[in-house]
């Protein structure tokens, strides 16, 4: 059987914010939103659970939304964790005292990634180093151990994801798309020969 890297998106946060925000409202929420554990009571699917158990290696971000669901995942288990597969920093627009809801400045930070995808603009250079370095540190886990559920953020995970193609890992399943539990797995090609 080949190697196989597991990427999961974390649970719900338990930061929650309501009401109008600017540019720097935005950043303290950032920073809220990455201090935040997870909602309470919330739990990951069984069958998420089943896959962490069957990992030779799970590990996870070392936020706490991030360490709070790997131990739900796999509850009093061995989790090493690592700023490596923490979420890329996505500033603000540059708005000044513009106030809008968070959803308003989450779809803006979208349309301008996704603005800069048309326009075949590569993704900041920290962001690539960060991403290359985690898929190495991915791959040499699942060297090891065979198996390897990652526990990281929505945007890391789709950069994680290009880093570990280029290395000719191939994306055999993705559940829930970039739903909070979702999991992408990823199977080392370089071994089939393919």
């Amino acid at each position: 059987m080949s190697a196989r890297i597991i990427l999961v998106r974390h649970g719900r946060s338990a930061h929650v914010h309501t009401g109008w925000i600017d540019a720097a409202g935005f950043q303290r929420w950032r920073d809220a939103y990455d201090a935040a554990g997870l909602l309470p009571g919330e739990r990951p699917p069984s069958a998420l659970r089943a896959l962490a158990m069957q990992a030779g290696a799970v590990v996870a971000s070392d936020l706490p939304r991030a360490r709070a669901s790997a131990e739900l995942l796999l509850p009093g288990g061995e989790i090493a964790t690592s700023a490596l597969l923490r979420e890329l920093e996505q500033p603000a627009l540059p708005l000044g005292n513009a106030r809008a809801p968070l959803a308003v400045w989450a779809l803006a930070i979208g349309l301008r990634k996704a603005y800069g995808a048309l326009r075949a603009e590569p993704p900041p250079a920290a962001h690539q180093r960060q991403a290359a370095e985690a898929a190495e540190w991915l791959i040499g886990l699942a060297a090891q151990r065979g198996s390897v559920l990652a526990v990281t953020h929505g945007w890391l995970r789709e950069l994680l994801a290009e880093a570990l193609a280029e290395r000719r890992w191939r994306r055999e399943h993705m559940s829930g798309r970039y739903a909070h539990w979702s999991a992408w797995t990823l199977t080392d090609g370089r071994r089939s020969g393919s």
